[in-house]
């Protein structure tokens, strides 16, 4: 691997527009500490496991489950002893520190050092500006996407450092908290890294086991069956995936414009629906869509498997794919999950400061794509008044798949020769 993802030199510089986005992240959190947020559905979560109560078949707030695994339960914990405000400061402050960190390491994988200075800083603030939206979700929802998406990232790199262990228990740590992660050890295996798939497996494993040693092997063995019976993803639950008008996966998706049985309480009496088709139908066209965008990964693979990508630029766009379709692939995903899309998003916005600086012809298309992209992305901020009708003809399930779309038309070997026109 020879340090594929190393960081390089400190090269770009922070700009005004830069800081000025951290600092409304920073204000965010100020602004969500008294309020109710997931944060305390995982301390009363966490709470009734340590009182002896199956979390995992309870109701939070009256509408809300708990899906997260025993040992995150238990690690978020100690968060109670500080209280509603220090608990939401501290996870407040995690999630902030975590999205820059995992922001740096994108960057730099992306070929960032390498560019002029004034284009690094466009580079940034325009990320920045594409992800505001995503962070600030995760921030007054107290969510965990941000941590799991840098545990990846951080794992990866600290994988391609040669520290094995510590990254591969990262990733397992993450993928043993949600299962989003799981997209990660077919890639491994892909790319020959048997040592850490092995890591990460085994780490999972013992991480299954830790309920088992804390509470006893029934009480432990009941949890995780609760746990599984909420994650199943062929229930019904999970095929419509619309128990939330927000819901924004390939499932929820379908079954807004192709079934009645999806929808809620809060669904809008606006039509949508292009077809009336049955549960049996739409849970085919779900898991047929599934596999599609799993087979599509190939694409960005290319052959031969089990060794290492051709170029860093080529590992990093292939797992730009990965973590985006992942909001497609995994029911329960919601506009905070647009964080996952981090490394393509990364990898849009470095293309379209690079390929409109200096003489060629610029692709009119991509700029328009990536306009669409950003609107969307941001459309609760932007126009936050009309944020029912998105939800409810499911704006981010398109802004995904447009995403995607780009992310395939913008090769490794395009973005060489943007990067190799003259100024």
């Amino acid at each position: 691997m020879a340090h594929l993802f190393s960081p390089g030199t400190p090269g770009y510089r922070w700009n005004i527009g830069s800081l000025l986005i951290v600092l409304a992240w920073v204000v965010t959190i100020v602004l969500m500490l008294t309020g109710r947020n997931d944060l305390d559905i995982y301390l009363h979560a966490a709470h009734d496991l340590l009182h002896g109560q199956d979390p995992y078949t309870q109701r939070y707030f009256e509408h809300y489950n708990f899906f997260y695994s025993p040992v995150f339960a238990l690690l978020v914990a100690p968060l109670g002893v500080i209280g509603g405000v220090g608990a939401k400061a501290v996870w407040g402050l995690a999630t902030l520190l975590a999205a820059l960190r995992c922001l740096h390491l994108l960057l730099r994988w992306a070929g960032f050092n390498r560019l002029p200075p004034a284009q690094q800083a466009a580079i940034t603030f325009l990320t920045g500006l594409f992800l505001f939206q995503a962070v600030r979700d995760n921030i007054n929802l107290s969510q965990v996407t941000v941590l799991l998406l840098w545990a990846c990232v951080e794992g990866l790199h600290r994988i391609d450092q040669g520290r094995v262990w510590v990254g591969a228990l990262l990733i397992a740590l993450a993928l043993d908290t949600k299962l989003i992660p799981l997209v990660l050890l077919p890639y491994l295996a892909y790319r020959g890294q048997w040592r850490a798939l092995v890591v990460v497996v085994t780490g999972v494993v013992v991480l299954q086991l830790v309920p088992l040693l804390v509470f006893g092997v029934d009480e432990g063995l009941a949890l995780l069956r609760s746990r599984w019976a909420l994650l199943d993803p062929a229930t019904p639950r999970h095929i419509l995936d619309e128990e939330e008008p927000s819901m924004i996966s390939w499932g929820s998706l379908l079954s807004a414009y192709l079934s009645t049985e999806g929808g809620n309480v809060n669904t809008l009496d606006a039509p949508r629906n292009l077809a009336r088709m049955s549960l049996q139908q739409i849970t085919a066209l779900v898991w047929t869509g599934r596999l599609l965008l799993a087979l599509i990964t190939l694409y960005f693979l290319r052959w031969p498997p089990f060794r290492a990508a051709a170029t860093p630029m080529h590992r990093f766009r292939e797992l730009g794919y990965l973590f985006a379709c992942t909001i497609l692939l995994f029911p329960h995903q919601r506009p905070y999950s647009l964080f996952l899309a981090a490394p393509a998003v990364v990898w849009l916005c470095r293309y379209a400061v690079v390929m409109t600086k200096g003489k060629g012809a610029r692709s009119y298309a991509v700029l328009a794509g990536a306009i669409l992209i950003y609107l969307g992305m941001n459309a609760n901020l932007i126009a936050g008044e009309w944020a029912h009708y998105y939800d409810h003809y499911k704006l981010l399930s398109f802004v995904v798949l447009l995403l995607l779309v780009l992310l395939a038309r913008i090769t490794p070997e395009r973005m060489a020769h943007v990067d190799q026109r003259p100024d």
